[in-house]
């Protein structure tokens, strides 16, 4: 079974509706109008051209994945369209719900409707397209409401690094980072190659806190020549977590590619030479397992070894919501930790000059480290323990 994750669904008629579309929808507008139409990577298909693209390139279904829509009653608009076209050719389309977190239980009672509807995930979503925050309630919220329907959720990611094109969005990667560490059992799909996060999966601490972390390839070859990324990404993490993904109909191949067209970076695929079962788990199998579309097997979880699920360093996401008993503030938690577990002590924080919430340096940084930074000796770190205590309500 061949199956590309990561397409969108853009008739030709949108093409001549973007004013409207930038105007309800800016960010979106911008990308899908952004160049003058003789340059434009964007591409524009039907339906039914869609699938007779699937036809001429041997792909058996897409995932039609969401345009990370600013506006709630947009992403209804989009939902229903995506759960139309799931009625229409159940055998060739499956959909992702596209959903705006801040509309909060608007947005939830959304989702119901869309896993009424047979959607099978969330996304594609942009939390600096939509202007949310990773680590906020309502997207949180949202995050909880996947978990409980089993459902994937898919991010959009940009590499925080190389120049500026439109849709490059600013997100850090360690915010995805603490997200996965924060509920391990999400199923995350990081799309365009997580934004090289993956990278770091060479790590065998990472790799175990990413264990459930998916990675698709969406417009792949803009971002990296397909014949260096693949192996690459293939020494650093299980080739189970890969999902083929076009970013159809984007032109990704644009010196093949005058239109739509799934063939040129399949070409490129096929190229490498992958070993049959590796190259058969990347062009679908991963996906089919990963979104139920036929019975899981034994390769259902990839392997880690012993020495991935082993680690003496602080998890500051896994720490509890509430505390039963007053704990004793030291310089050697982070101050990411302590500021969400006692909101009281951020004030405290800020007094010092030391950074508690999107820190240049990542959530593990410990308060002695933090304080040291802003030049505070031994005398000024105690009586910032002493002050962060007393804030707290601890000893």
């Amino acid at each position: 079974m061949r199956i590309d994750a990561h397409v969108h669904y853009t008739p030709p008629e949108l093409a001549g509706q973007l004013k409207t579309l930038t105007a309800l929808e800016p960010y979106w507008g911008l990308l899908v109008g952004a160049e003058p139409a003789a340059a434009s990577l964007q591409g524009w298909a039907s339906a039914e051209a869609m699938i007779e693209d699937m036809d001429r390139a041997g792909l058996d279904q897409v995932i039609i994945q969401g345009e990370y829509r600013q506006r709630h009653e947009t992403s209804v608009e989009r939902n229903t369209q995506a759960i139309e076209l799931v009625r229409r050719y159940p055998d060739r389309f499956i959909a992702f719900a596209v959903l705006q977190p801040k509309a909060g239980p608007q947005a939830l009672a959304e989702l119901q409707r869309c896993v009424d509807g047979g959607l099978v995930g969330v996304g594609e979503l942009n939390p600096y397209a939509q202007g949310f925050r990773l680590d906020e309630p309502d997207f949180l919220r949202l995050v909880e409401a996947c978990l409980t329907y089993d459902l994937p959720l898919n991010l959009h990611v940009s590499e925080e690094v190389g120049a500026y094109y439109p849709g490059k969005s600013t997100t850090p990667l360690r915010h995805y980072y603490a997200l996965a560490q924060r509920y391990p059992e999400l199923k995350l799909i990081l799309a365009h190659w997580g934004g090289g996060l993956l990278f770091y999966e060479l790590m065998p601490q990472v790799r175990r806190q990413l264990k459930n972390v998916w990675y698709d390839t969406a417009a792949s070859p803009l971002l990296y020549p397909s014949q260096k990324i693949f192996p690459v990404a293939l020494a650093c993490l299980d080739h189970r977590k890969i999902l083929y993904g076009s970013d159809y109909p984007l032109r990704i191949v644009p010196r093949q590619q005058s239109g739509p067209d799934f063939r040129p970076f399949l070409a490129q695929i096929e190229a490498l030479g992958l070993a049959q079962e590796i190259y058969d788990d990347i062009m679908g199998g991963n996906a089919a397992r990963l979104f139920n579309l036929k019975p899981a097997d034994k390769k259902e979880e990839p392997e880690h070894s012993q020495s991935d699920s082993s680690s003496s360093s602080i998890d500051p996401v896994s720490h509890p919501r509430s505390s039963p008993e007053p704990i004793k503030i030291t310089t050697a938690l982070p101050v990411t930790l302590v500021a969400e577990q006692w909101p009281q002590t951020q004030a405290v924080f800020e007094r010092y000059r030391i950074p508690w919430r999107d820190s240049p340096v990542p959530a593990w940084e410990p308060i002695a480290q933090a304080a040291a930074a802003q030049g505070w000796g031994p005398r000024d770190q105690q009586a910032l323990l002493d002050e962060l205590n007393q804030a707290a309500g601890g000893f």
